[in-house]
């Protein structure tokens, strides 16, 4: 069972640590639906919304931030087939 997003039930994805901070340096972005998620398969991820925080995972930018699906799968959101 995906764990969804609260506002927008689209199934969340995972983000480490480094790449918040990352994230946080490049665009200070107004992240709406990041939490800490102890359900991650990845000890110190933060489960966000794809859907609802596109931009602060870089739909905008030509090299997008790393994420993790439910599955472990890495990729990026430009690689997800939301729209």
């Amino acid at each position: 069972m995906d764990i969804e997003c609260k506002h927008c039930h689209t199934a969340v994805v995972f983000i480490t640590e480094s790449t918040l901070k990352e994230i946080k340096k490049q665009l200070m972005p107004n992240i709406r639906t990041l939490s800490h998620q102890v359900t991650a398969r990845t000890e110190g991820a933060y489960s966000i919304c794809p859907q609802c925080d596109a931009y602060a995972l870089g739909i905008d930018m030509s090299t997008a931030f790393p994420i993790i699906l439910q599955n472990g799968q890495h990729l990026t959101i430009h690689e997800l087939e939301l729209w």
